[in-house]
């Protein structure tokens, strides 16, 4: 049986509050390098949603009225996490929704902070209307992306692109920083 929103909800508490406390223990030498990530992360996820801009993607999401978020519920990775933890940008969850971080104008998350499986999904109407260069850059810029997410999974147990809900329910109490 699948949880009910409010366990979703306790148990996403949980990893939040997990993760604040574990932040605060890093070295700074491991600070920085998620920082320094997170930068990178930032940067490419302003320039894939620069391109969902170009090709009138709000407009094609308003037409549909977001259903391709009702499938968001699981996509917040830790990388997203630690940047909407670290950027004082985490807006509640809403796991009454079909996605927690979907409001009644769109998607709640800073664009540095939206999950990848988010920024990096385009329906057929977004993608027909990039030119095919624009195509290119999209998918040169979400495979570096791609990498950037990847770093963070092999270097940290609790992080998958999975998604933490997904993740941590085979962590059996380690620590979503603690290195692999």
């Amino acid at each position: 049986m699948a949880p009910s929103p409010s366990e979703l909800h306790h148990r996403w508490q949980q990893i939040v509050l997990s993760v604040r406390k574990e932040i605060l223990s890093l070295s700074v030498d491991e600070r920085q390098w998620i920082e320094h990530q997170l930068s990178l992360i930032e940067n490419l996820q302003t320039e894939i949603h620069d391109l969902f801009i170009t090709a009138q993607g709000p407009n094609a999401c308003s037409r549909c009225q977001g259903s391709c978020c009702e499938l968001g519920q699981n996509h917040m990775t830790l990388a997203n996490l630690l940047g909407a933890i670290m950027q004082d940008k985490l807006p509640a969850a809403h796991f009454e929704r079909t996605c927690p971080f979907l409001g009644d104008n769109g998607c709640t998350l800073d664009i540095s902070v939206r999950p990848y499986n988010c920024i990096t999904f385009i329906c057929d109407d977004v993608e027909e209307a990039l030119s095919a260069e624009e195509q290119s850059r999209f998918y040169r810029l979400e495979q570096q992306l791609r990498s950037l997410y990847t770093a963070f999974d092999q270097r940290y147990l609790g992080s998958s692109l999975q998604g933490l809900l997904i993740r941590s329910q085979s962590m059996a109490g380690s620590h979503f920083l603690a290195r692999r």
